[in-house]
């Protein structure tokens, strides 16, 4: 069972953590998770009492990897990659309004990969790369890109220095305003 996107009064509802607990308790659901970004996911690690955490991760939206990710695998917890190809919003003919959060941020990180042919299976197996990340939410209508994302998860982490170089990209030339998006 996933709670998506609760506020911080939702988590500090004695009454919704119970309701979550008693199911898990129950054997309803084997599991309760988490699906939110920021200070609201903070809070939820911190609980203890979620068993996986959500979250948007991917090379446009990194905040998670520093302010979460780390305390969420410490505890245990599953990881989940949402909007793990950033909406793949590099891609010239992907104008949807969703995406312009991410098209804004990588136009001004640059990343060079991005002008590759194989830049989506280097943002996902960015995204896989992060310590802890369990699995990677990706959403597809087309038959083709699921077999190249397919295929790109079977090859493994990045090596050490390409992931190491979009995290400095990251690093020098994200705004504290860029959060995980929803």
């Amino acid at each position: 069972m996933q709670f998506h996107s609760p506020d911080l009064a939702a988590l500090a509802n004695p009454r919704v953590l119970e309701v979550l607990t008693r199911a898990r308790d129950a054997g309803k659901t084997r599991f309760i998770g988490l699906s939110a970004d920021g200070e609201s996911a903070l809070a939820a690690v911190e609980l203890g009492i979620f068993d996986t955490l959500q979250t948007s991760l991917s090379i446009a939206d990194q905040e998670a990897i520093d302010l979460t990710v780390p305390k969420a695998h410490a505890r245990g917890m599953g990881i989940i990659a949402k909007r793990s190809l950033a909406n793949a919003a590099w891609r010239a003919a992907n104008r949807d309004p969703y995406a312009a959060p991410y098209r804004e941020r990588l136009h001004q990180l640059d990343y060079p990969f991005l002008a590759r042919e194989d830049a989506a299976a280097t943002a996902l197996r960015f995204t896989l790369s992060v310590p802890g990340v369990c699995a990677a939410l990706i959403g597809t209508t087309k038959l083709g890109r699921f077999e190249e994302n397919a295929h790109a998860a079977t090859l493994g982490p990045l090596p050490a220095h390409e992931y190491e170089a979009i995290r400095a990209r990251w690093r020098e030339g994200a705004a504290p305003t860029w959060i995980g998006q929803r």
